[in-house]
């Protein structure tokens, strides 16, 4: 019998890689174009080039999406408690789409209401440049990254809980801490830099000037990176993760493969099956070292 789960678990470390690649490649490519050079001319050019990065990224993703589909699919095949977990993590990912609508939603709404104020009110660029110092829009950018790193890490947790061993377990627990460090890391980076920017004089000098293409604007790309410190900070913290989670994936894949792990649909195929967990009771396959119920440990066969 064909497990699901042991495809999606192998398709989801597919996409992990092709992420880490994709993440290598992007930032290379990025940090390697002279913002202050781009002109009309050769930013199709430009955007050509991170083209790759950005398709194996995609692809990367919609191979995680197809193996989360079978995870999905299987989650039946480990326990009742392994179909639960499951369905706690499709639980929280609803939970982090809607918050993430939701607060995308208000920060929109802020932003296009300050905005609107400033330009509706005066002509004046100072104010519009007040506002955007005054502004709590990055604050509350910067908010998501954890509230977001802290769901996706959950989800991770809930859909491979039951299939890891105690290793597992403790790489799972690390790579959570580590998708939320990096995104409060990244999120302090972005606002420091955001303010850094705004408060710059080329900056206010591109206000009062209302031209991007002013001397003030060639200025203040070539003497200020935007991706700096938070790129460099989100490059390192979520290859980290990235590598966590591949782990955290084939180590249930390598249980499953090596028969640690045996589907419980495998017991209905015979009938009733002879060997029943001492710990808990429930029927289990004959040839398991470990009850896909209760998680109990057996050194022999029974």
């Amino acid at each position: 019998m064909e497990c699901r789960t042991k495809t999606g678990l192998l398709l989801l470390m597919i996409s992990e890689i092709a992420a880490i690649i994709s993440a290598i490649v992007m930032y290379s490519i990025w940090y390697s174009i002279d913002l202050s050079s781009i002109t009309s001319g050769n930013a199709m050019g430009m955007l050509f080039a991170v083209l790759p990065g950005a398709a194996v990224g995609g692809i990367g993703g919609l191979i995680g999406l197809i193996g989360a589909i079978f995870i999905l699919i299987g989650r039946k095949e480990f326990g009742e408690k392994h179909r639960k977990f499951v369905f706690y993590a499709i639980i929280i990912l609803v939970i982090s789409i809607v918050v993430s609508v939701a607060i995308a939603g208000l920060t929109t709404f802020m932003t296009i209401s300050s905005m609107g104020q400033s330009f509706g009110s005066s002509n004046d660029p100072s104010q519009v440049l007040e506002s955007l110092r005054n502004s709590n829009i990055m604050t509350i950018t910067a908010a998501i990254g954890p509230i977001s790193a802290a769901l996706g890490g959950l989800i991770w947790m809930f859909a491979l809980y039951q299939l890891e061993n105690k290793n597992g377990k403790t790489i799972l627990f690390a790579a959570l801490i580590c998708l939320i460090a990096t995104s409060i890391v990244v999120g302090i980076t972005s606002i420091s830099t955001f303010e850094n920017y705004i408060n710059s004089e080329a900056f206010e000098d591109l206000i009062n000037s209302g031209s991007s293409g002013s001397s003030s604007y060639s200025q203040l790309l070539s003497s200020y990176q935007w991706i700096g410190s938070s790129a460099i900070f989100s490059l390192i913290g979520n290859a980290i993760s990235n590598v966590l989670l591949f782990i955290a994936l084939y180590i249930p894949y390598k249980r499953i493969t090596s028969g640690e792990l045996v589907p419980v649909a495998t017991v209905t195929q015979a009938g009733e099956p002879d060997r029943r967990c001492p710990n808990c009771g429930q029927a289990i396959p004959f040839d398991a070292n470990i009850c896909p119920y209760c998680s109990k440990r057996f050194d022999d066969y029974l």
